[in-house]
């Protein structure tokens, strides 16, 4: 096991959030939506939401359609935890995963599948989704997991090194 990665983290997922891009260079980006909503490490909900848009704000475009990307902090323990983002709305709003496991594949599937429901303004299924992973026991390695009527995945081995995958159409 590497030893930068967290050996049993507590939880699959740490806090997803909803951020929106700073309309200038000046401001910082704002957080529109939290979960769990009582989350409250004020460091990482000030930090992270900067993470969300490490590019400079004009070369956003409106034909910007999900782009994922990947950051890492190291806690106190120099333990890394992952931040996994995907780009909605012509690149104006980032959803982000905070997560000790470093699931690239699973958390960019779900990231479209957040995406997705809040498109189709389905905050009810996104909240429910969130909440049976939230309190989901962390899973074995090669494990089903079923989220929802429409939602799974499987649970990748991290024994190695973590890798991102390869980009796949849609």
């Amino acid at each position: 096991m590497d030893t930068r990665t967290r050996e049993k983290p507590e939880r699959t997922f740490d806090l997803v959030l909803k951020v929106e891009c700073p309309v200038s260079e000046n401001e910082d980006p704002v957080l529109l939506w939290k979960f769990p909503e009582d989350f409250s490490d004020q460091d990482i909900l000030s930090m992270v939401p900067k993470f969300c848009f490490p590019f400079a704000i004009e070369r956003v475009t409106q034909t910007q359609v999900g782009q994922h990307f990947t950051f890492v902090l190291t806690d106190i323990d120099s333990k890394q935890r992952f931040g996994f983002c995907r780009l909605t709305s012509g690149g104006k709003i980032c959803l982000c995963i905070l997560s000790y496991l470093p699931w690239f594949e699973v958390y960019y599937k779900l990231l479209n599948t957040l995406a997705d429901y809040l498109v189709k303004e389905q905050e009810n299924d996104l909240n429910d989704m969130l909440k049976s992973l939230y309190n989901h026991p962390v899973p074995d390695a090669h494990t089903p997991v079923s989220l929802s009527l429409h939602s799974y995945f499987i649970t990748p081995d991290v024994t190695g090194l973590p890798t991102i995958p390869e980009s796949e159409p849609d």
